[in-house]
C-alpha cells in the first residue's frame, strides 16, 4: 500500500464525465486529502463467520412471518436487531438471542401509525427513527416503541425529493437522494443536465427536519431520458454511508475511487484501486433486460398476476427501451461496519435478478488500509452492522419468504 498527498486530481484512465464530475464536487482545500493506493492483487479472507440466530422464513411463528419485501432492519448498542415490516407496518425488536422483545406500530393514520414507511434506521441509544411518505416526516420512537414526535421534511428548493434510505452513527442522519433526480417533466425526449445526489444531512432536533448538504455534484454534459423515473442501466450512482465520526464514504464513479468526506463536508481521503470498469456488450444488454422482466415477473406476482395486469409483452418492450451506459462500474455498493471499516462490494460477473451481484467483497481499515477480500459468491454485503461484530443478512428460503441471518464478524473485521 502507497501513501501521498497530492495537489490536483488527474483524469488520466477516466472518462472525460467522470473526471469533471469529481472536480465539480464542492470540497475545501481539496489539495490537502490524502491519497491511499491499494494493491491490484486480492488477499483472501476466510469466511470465519459465527451464526448467533436466524428468524423467518415460510414455517415461522408469527411474529416473524415477514412480508416478502423486507428490506430495512438495525441494531443499537445493546446488539437488539430492529426489522421494519413496511407492508405489514410494524417495526419488530429482536433480542440478542434471537427471541421476541416487543413490536410496534401499526397502519393508519393516527399517532404512531404508519401510512407508507420506506425508510428506516436506529440510534445506538435504540431510538427508531421512521421516515414515512403518507405523514412526509420522521417518526421517533423511544427505545420502548413509544412515539415520541414527528418531524417535518420540508421540500427542497425546486421540488419534492424522495427518501430511499436513512443511516446513523450518531444524532445525525445521512440519506441518499434517489436516482430520480434526473430532471424531466414529461416523457418527451430531451437533452438534460443530470444531477447526482444529494448526501445530505438530517438534522431531527426541531419540529422540522434541517437539511444540510454534504455531498452534491451535477455531472457535466447531457443525457437522455424518457421520464423522471427512468434512469441510464448501469450508469454509476452515488453511493453513500455514514461514518461514526459524522463524516461520509461515497462512490460516485466507474472506477474504484472511495472519497471520504469529514463533518464538515471536505473530502479527507481518496481511496483507490486500480481496476478498470468494464464494457457493456450487446449480450450483456440482453441478459440485464431479461434479468429485469424476470423481476418484475416476481414482484408483480407472477405469471398468473401478470396475465390480469400486464402482459410480458409490455415489460419487454419497456425494457426494449432502456438506454445503457458504455461501462460498467466497478463498485456496487459500499458500506460502513459499526466501527468505521468500511465493506466495498465491486460488481460482480454473474447476472442477477435486476443486475449484476455477488462480486468480491473488500474489507478496509477505519483509516482507509487493506485487510483483504472475500471472493465472488463467499460473502454478501451485510443488510446491517451492529456491536461487538454482528451482522445481519437478509436472505430467502425455498419459498423466497425472508430469512433474517444474524451472524458475527471475526474480531479483525470488526
Amino acid at each position: 500500500m502507497r501513501r501521498g498527498r497530492q495537489r490536483r486530481i488527474g483524469c488520466r484512465g477516466q472518462r472525460l464525465s467522470v473526471c469533471l464530475a469529481t472536480l465539480l464536487l464542492p470540497v475545501p482545500s481539496l489539495g490537502a486529502q490524502e491519497v491511499i493506493e491499494l494493491p491490484a492483487t486480492d488477499r483472501a479472507l476466510p469466511v470465519a463467520f459465527e451464526e448467533v440466530y436466524r428468524i423467518g422464513g415460510a414455517n415461522a411463528e408469527s411474529w416473524e412471518a415477514f412480508d416478502r419485501l423486507i428490506e430495512h432492519l438495525d441494531f443499537d448498542e445493546t446488539g437488539r436487531l430492529y426489522v421494519l415490516d413496511e407492508m405489514q407496518s410494524r417495526i419488530v425488536v429482536v433480542e440478542p438471542d434471537g427471541t421476541l422483545a416487543f413490536e410496534f406500530g401499526r397502519e393508519g393514520e393516527g399517532p404512531g401509525e404508519f401510512s407508507l414507511p420506506t425508510a428506516f434506521t436506529v440510534f445506538r441509544d435504540g431510538t427508531s427513527v421512521v421516515y414515512d411518505i403518507g405523514h412526509r416526516a420522521f417518526m421517533l420512537f423511544t427505545p420502548g416503541g413509544e412515539l415520541d414526535r414527528h418531524v417535518r421534511l420540508p421540500a427542497p428548493p425546486g421540488g419534492a425529493a424522495g427518501i430511499i434510505g436513512i443511516e446513523t452513527f450518531g444524532k445525525l442522519s445521512v440519506l441518499p437522494s434517489p436516482a430520480a433526480t434526473y430532471t424531466v417533466v414529461d416523457r418527451a425526449r430531451r437533452e438534460v443536465s443530470v444531477e447526482i445526489g444529494p448526501v445530505e444531512r438530517i438534522v431531527l432536533a426541531g419540529d422540522e427536519a434541517v437539511r444540510e448538504p454534504i455531498v452534491k455534484h451535477r455531472r457535466a454534459g447531457t443525457t437522455t431520458v424518457t421520464s423522471s423515473d427512468d434512469r441510464v442501466a448501469f450508469e454509476p450512482m452515488l453511493m453513500a454511508a455514514p461514518l461514526p465520526g459524522g463524516g461520509v464514504a461515497f462512490v460516485d464513479s466507474t472506477v474504484y475511487l472511495v472519497n471520504v468526506v469529514n463533518v464538515g463536508g471536505e473530502v479527507v481521503r481518496t481511496i483507490r484501486r486500480p481496476f478498470s470498469p468494464g464494457a457493456v456488450t450487446p449480450q450483456l444488454r440482453e441478459a440485464y433486460i431479461a434479468s429485469r422482466i424476470e423481476l418484475f415477473k416476481q414482484e408483480l406476482g407472477g405469471d398468473e398476476f401478470l396475465g390480469g395486469i400486464v402482459d410480458e409483452d409490455m415489460i419487454t418492450a419497456a425494457m426494449g427501451a432502456l438506454e445503457f451506459a458504455s461501462e460498467v462500474p466497478v463498485v456496487n455498493a459500499v458500506k460502513t461496519g459499526w466501527g468505521g471499516h468500511l465493506w466495498v462490494e465491486r460488481t460482480g460477473a454473474e447476472m442477477t435478478l435486476g443486475g449484476l451481484g455477488g462480486g468480491p467483497v473488500d474489507v478496509l481499515s477505519a483509516d482507509g488500509g487493506y485487510i483483504g477480500t472475500y471472493p465472488a459468491g463467499s460473502v454478501a454485503l451485510p443488510d446491517a452492522f451492529g456491536p461487538d461484530g454482528l451482522v445481519a443478512f437478509i436472505e430467502r428460503d425455498e419459498l423466497s419468504a425472508p430469512v433474517i441471518v444474524v451472524q458475527r464478524l471475526p474480531t479483525a473485521m470488526r
